[in-house]
C-alpha cells in the first residue's frame, strides 16, 4: 500500500516530507520526459557480495557498519558495481529498483557529459564566449565569460548559494528567490519569469576567472547554450545523446520553470542502476560496451583538468578542507587529488561516486535531515572508501 501524501509544494524539501517527495516529483513540478527509446537496455551482470559488516568511523568517531550507517542516515537506495558488475544492491524506504529518484545537484553531471558530447563534435569550444552562442545573455553578469567559466563555476556571477536558511520559506534570499522561480517552491504571487531571465537580475561579483564559487543557476546557462548549438530541448538532447546509448532501463525526467526551461542543475530523476550507468561510462573512458559515448579526451579532462582549475578551486574565498578532498570542480563533476575519485554530488546525499583505482562505482540516493550535513556526508564518503577498499583486496 502506498504511504499517505503529505507533502506540498511548500514543504517538501523538508524532512520528513522530503522522504516521499524526492520519489514522486512528478507530483509537485512540470517534468519533461527523458526517454530510454527503442535502446536495449545495457544489463548489467551480478556478482553479488556482503557488504554490510565492512566498517569505517562514524560521525562519532566510533566504528559504524555500512548496513547501519544507510539506514540511520535516511538512506534510500545504493547500488555498488565493481569491475562492470552489480556487487551490492539495497533499496530502503518504499524505493524499489524502478523508482525514481530526485538527483538534485548530480542532475549537473549529465549536463557535464552531454556538454562533452557537443564539444567532441565540434558544435561549440570551451573558449567560446557565452554571448557569442547565446545572444540573450549580452549585458549579463557573462558578458566576457567563456563556456569553460560557466561549467567549471569561475566566471565572475554575483550569486550567494547559502543553505543555512534553506527551510525558511519566507526567506528573499537569492537561493530562496531562484527556487521560486525554478518550480521548487510556490512562486507566492510573484511574476513567473522562469530561470534564464532571472539570471538577468545576478550582478558581475568578480573577475572570470578568479576562483570557483558554486552556484547552481550556472549549469542551467550550460543547458542553455546546447539548446541553441543543438537547436532541441535539453531533454531530446539527453535522450538523444545519453539516455539511449548509455541503454539506460527506464525512462527519466526534469523539471521544468514556470515557463518551460529545464531546470537543470538539480531537477533530474531516474532510477538507481541508470545512474550508476553514467558513472560507468566515465569508468571507461566514456566507453559503453564496444560504443564510445563520452569523448574519452572530455573525461580526461574532467579527471586531470589543469593548473588553472586546480588555482581556481584553491582560490576560493568558500574553500574549506572537503570531505573527501576535493581538488577542483570540473566539467560538473568534483574531482579528488590525483583525478581518480571523482563523483557527482546532490544535497540532502545524492551521490555518483567513481573510484578509477579500484575499478567501483556507487550509486546513492538519500533524503538527509538537512540540504549539507557536512559531518554525515564526510561519514557516507569515508564509507565508499572502504568499500572501495574491501572489493579491490577480493581475491
Amino acid at each position: 500500500m502506498s504511504p499517505s501524501r503529505s507533502f506540498t509544494l511548500s514543504n517538501w524539501l523538508e524532512p520528513p516530507f522530503n522522504r516521499q517527495a524526492f520519489q514522486r516529483v512528478r507530483e509537485l513540478t512540470p517534468t519533461a520526459l527523458i526517454r530510454r527509446g527503442d535502446h536495449a537496455p545495457n544489463c548489467l551482470d551480478r556478482d553479488l557480495v556482503d557488504l554490510d559488516s565492512i566498517t569505517f568511523r562514524s560521525i562519532d568517531g566510533a566504528s559504524v557498519d555500512w548496513a547501519t550507517q544507510l539506514e540511520r542516515s535516511c538512506g534510500d537506495a545504493v547500488c555498488v558495481v565493481h569491475d562492470g558488475r552489480i556487487v551490492y544492491e539495497r533499496y530502503l524506504n518504499t524505493m524499489t529498483d524502478r523508482t525514481p529518484h530526485l538527483l538534485m545537484s548530480v542532475s549537473k553531471s549529465w549536463c557535464g557529459a552531454a556538454l562533452g558530447i557537443a564539444v567532441g563534435r565540434g558544435l561549440l569550444r570551451m573558449t567560446d564566449l557565452v554571448t557569442e552562442i547565446g545572444p540573450e545573455f549580452a549585458g549579463t553578469s557573462l558578458d566576457g565569460a567563456t563556456v569553460r567559466h560557466v561549467i567549471d563555476m569561475t566566471a565572475g556571477t554575483g550569486f550567494v548559494e547559502d543553505y543555512d536558511d534553506y527551510t525558511d520559506p519566507s526567506s528573499d534570499t537569492p537561493l530562496i528567490e531562484y527556487e521560486r522561480q525554478a518550480s521548487y517552491r510556490p512562486l507566492g504571487g510573484r511574476p513567473a519569469v522562469g530561470v534564464l531571465a532571472h539570471f538577468h537580475s545576478y550582478p558581475r561579483a568578480y573577475p572570470h576567472g578568479a576562483w570557483f564559487s558554486y552556484r547552481s543557476p550556472l549549469t542551467n546557462v550550460a543547458a542553455r547554450l546546447l539548446e541553441v548549438v543543438h537547436d532541441m530541448r535539453y531533454a531530446d538532447i539527453v535522450t538523444r545523446d545519453l539516455w539511449g546509448p548509455l541503454g539506460q532501463e527506464h525512462d527519466a525526467d526534469v523539471m521544468v520553470d514556470a515557463v518551460g526551461q529545464a531546470v537543470v542543475e538539480g531537477g533530474m530523476s531516474c532510477t538507481l542502476r541508470d545512474l550508476a550507468r553514467l558513472g560507468l561510462a566515465y569508468l571507461d573512458n566514456g566507453v559503453v560496451g564496444s560504443h564510445p559515448v563520452v569523448p574519452e579526451a572530455w573525461i580526461t579532462d574532467t579527471r586531470i583538468g589543469n593548473a588553472a582549475a586546480l588555482a581556481a578551486y584553491a582560490a576560493s574565498p568558500d574553500h574549506v578542507a572537503e570531505p573527501d578532498d576535493w581538488a577542483m570542480y570540473r566539467n560538473a563533476w568534483w574531482v579528488g587529488q590525483s583525478g581518480e575519485v571523482f563523483s557527482g554530488l546532490g544535497i540532502f546525499g545524492q551521490y555518483c561516486w567513481v573510484d578509477r583505482p579500484s575499478r567501483t562505482v556507487i550509486a546513492r540516493f538519500s533524503t538527509y535531515p538537512s540540504a549539507m550535513p557536512t559531518a554525515l556526508d564526510a561519514e557516507t564518503l569515508r564509507g565508499f572508501r572502504a568499500v572501495a577498499e574491501a572489493l579491490a583486496s577480493r581475491p
